[in-house]
C-alpha cells in the first residue's frame, strides 16, 4: 500500500509537471518573502490570528453545510490549538482522533462518535446514497478503516522527511487518501482542513495563521472538490493521475497567500500605532467579528464620543472597515478581506 502512495507521486504526467513546478515555485517564493518582511508586533498578530480562526470556522462550516449552534465554535477552538501548538502536534492517529473530538466538542448529540473512527453502529451516510456512489469513490467499510489509517499515518512522516518528493506534494497526496478513506462518520472534511493547516505549519509555512485557508478553499470549492473526486476515482488504477488534485490543492494555497496573508500584513497598522483603547477595540472586533460604538463604549467603560473617535481612528488607519450608517453603523476588521 505504501508503494502505491509513492507510485502516485512518481507517476505524475509530464504534461502536469510544468504547472506544478510553477505553483511550487510561487508558493515557496512567497514563503521566503514572508519570512523576511517586517510585521506588526505580537499583540497585532494575535488579533489577526483570532480573526482568522473565526472566519475560517465560518467558511469551514459553510463548506460542510453545517449550521448547528456550536459547530463553528468547536472548529475555531481546534484551529486556534493548531495555530498555537502545531510544533508539539505530530500528525499521529491519536492526533487525528483528538482533532475530530475537538470539532464536535460543542455538539452533545455527536458525543458517541466524537474522536472515534466510524463503526458498524456509526454509519457514514444512508445506504441508498452509498450504493448510488461510483465504486471507485466509495470509502472502505468500518472494519478496514483502522488498518488503512495506520498504513497512511505511517507513510506520511517517512515521506515528509525522505527528500524524494516536495513536502507540499506529500501533504496533498496524504489528504487525497485521507479524504478517500473518510474514516469518520461525520466531519472528515473539517478534520482534513485542520490537518492541512497543521501539516503546512509543521512544514514551515508560518504564514498560515494570518490568512484563512478555509476561506480560500470555500471560494474555489467547486473546482477544488471536482479535482479531488477526479483524482480519487483513478488513484488506484495501474497508471494513476492525481495531478488535478495536486494542482487544485496548490492553487488554493497560492490564492490564500495572495488574497489573505499578503494583504493582511499590509493593511493592519503596527502595534506601536495603536493606543490602549484602540488595541482593546481591535480585540473586541477580532473576537466578535464586528464592533459597534455602543458595544465599545459598554465593554471599555468609555464615553460614547470617545468610543466613536477611537473607531474612526481605526478606520483611518485601515484596521477597521465601516459598514452601514447612523445607529446601524458597525465596524469589521479588515484582516483577510478579499
Amino acid at each position: 500500500m505504501r508503494d502505491r502512495f509513492d507510485d502516485r507521486l512518481r507517476g505524475i504526467p509530464a504534461g502536469a509537471l510544468h504547472g506544478l513546478l510553477l505553483r511550487l515555485s510561487a508558493i515557496e517564493s512567497f514563503r521566503g518573502r514572508w519570512e523576511s518582511t517586517p510585521k506588526p508586533g505580537s499583540l497585532a498578530l494575535r488579533r489577526i490570528r483570532e480573526s482568522v480562526a473565526t472566519r475560517s470556522a465560518t467558511a469551514s462550516c459553510r463548506i460542510a453545510r453545517e449550521n448547528r449552534p456550536g459547530a463553528a465554535s468547536g472548529y475555531a477552538d481546534a484551529l486556534r490549538a493548531v495555530f498555537d501548538g502545531h510544533a508539539s502536534m505530530p500528525p499521529t492517529e491519536d492526533r487525528l482522533l483528538a482533532l475530530h473530538a475537538a470539532v464536535f466538542r460543542h455538539l452533545p448529540e455527536e458525543r458517541a462518535g466524537a474522536g472515534r473512527y466510524k463503526s458498524a453502529v456509526l454509519h457514514e451516510r444512508r445506504d441508498r446514497d452509498f450504493l448510488a456512489e461510483p465504486v471507485a469513490l466509495r470509502s472502505p467499510g468500518p472494519l478496514l478503516v483502522p488498518a488503512q489509517m495506520e498504513t497512511l499515518s505511517g507513510w506520511l512522516p517517512s515521506r515528509l522527511a525522505g527528500g524524494e518528493f516536495h513536502p507540499l506534494l506529500v501533504v496533498a497526496a496524504y489528504l487525497l487518501e485521507f479524504l478517500a478513506i473518510r474514516p469518520f462518520a461525520d466531519g472528515n472534511g473539517r478534520v482534513g482542513r485542520l490537518l492541512t493547516n497543521l501539516l503546512l505549519l509543521r512544514c514551515g509555512h508560518a504564514y498560515l495563521p494570518y490568512g484563512s485557508l478555509d476561506a480560500a478553499i470555500h471560494a474555489r470549492r467547486e473546482e477544488y472538490y471536482l479535482a479531488l473526486r477526479r483524482s480519487q476515482a483513478c488513484r488506484n488504477l495501474p497508471h494513476p493521475d492525481i495531478s488535478p488534485w495536486l494542482l487544485a490543492f496548490l492553487a488554493a494555497l497560492e490564492e490564500m497567500q495572495r488574497r489573505e496573508a499578503n494583504e493582511v500584513i499590509e493593511r493592519l497598522p503596527g502595534e506601536a500605532a495603536l493606543s490602549a483603547n484602540q488595541a482593546a477595540v481591535m480585540d473586541i472586533a477580532a473576537k466578535e467579528g464586528e464592533v459597534t460604538n455602543r458595544r465599545a463604549a459598554l465593554m471599555l467603560g468609555l464615553p460614547r464620543e470617545t468610543a466613536k473617535q477611537t473607531l474612526n481612528r481605526l478606520v483611518s488607519l485601515g484596521a477597521l472597515r465601516r459598514l452601514g450608517s447612523g445607529r446601524a453603523t458597525r465596524y469589521r476588521p479588515r484582516a483577510g478581506e478579499p
